[in-house]
């Protein structure tokens, strides 16, 4: 199947789906950071203690103490690897390469955030394509489980799977506006998938049925 294939059988089934509305740059990469490891509705209560100690201004974030903000997001596990990551991404925000991100090419715009800690491969896509505007597709493990079902060869790693796959996926021509479409179907497919006993299941049962792609 192609891309746009694959997201057709996943919007007639799914329905529409909207992106998390998060009200500012910080607040998103706040939850695309606190999330790794954790289920979301502990995010949320993280969440809502940052957005009412500090608004999600990175100045005032990063005006409180340690002890402060890993008790804000306490809810969230692994509060001190998870503080360091929201406190480099306010630090480098606020700097002047951070001011001008939105000039950095694709690959340049990558290699900073991974260069950030508590930003990995995975979280970098959905910051650059969620934060920036980039057009890119992410190969989080609904998503590779989904290209397996569509007849893709993806890895079991994350890296990899985008090295190899990336290129390919990318001729489907997808503007940013479907790729965040398919990013939230993609997310919500999963979870149906999950419930309903694995993509074996739930794949061909909405017509996504493996086919070689070429």
């Amino acid at each position: 199947m192609t891309l746009r294939e694959l997201q057709a059988a996943l919007r007639a089934v799914v329905g529409e789906v909207g992106p998390w509305p998060a009200e500012s740059d910080t607040e998103y990469v706040c939850g695309a950071i606190l999330v790794q490891n954790t289920a979301w509705t502990n995010v949320e209560r993280s969440l809502a203690a940052l957005r009412e100690a500090t608004a999600f201004d990175p100045e005032r974030l990063l005006e409180l103490a340690d002890e402060e903000l890993t008790a804000l997001i306490r809810p969230s596990g692994f509060m001190t690897a998870k503080a360091r990551g929201i406190r480099a991404w306010c630090r480098w925000r606020l700097s002047e390469p951070g001011v001008g991100a939105e000039g950095l090419d694709d690959e340049a715009l990558r290699a900073a955030l991974l260069s950030l800690p508590g930003i990995g491969p995975e979280t970098a896509d959905v910051i650059a394509l969620m934060v920036f505007g980039r057009r890119r597709f992410i190969f989080d493990a609904y998503g590779r489980r989904a290209l397996r079902q569509a007849g893709y060869e993806p890895d079991r790693q994350y890296e990899r799977t985008r090295r190899e796959l990336e290129a390919r996926l990318d001729a489907a021509g997808l503007s940013h506006a479907e790729l965040v479409e398919l990013h939230g179907l993609l997310l919500e497919a999963g979870k149906r998938a999950r419930a309903a006993g694995g993509w074996e299941v739930f794949g061909p049962a909405v017509g996504i049925v493996p086919v070689v792609a070429h």
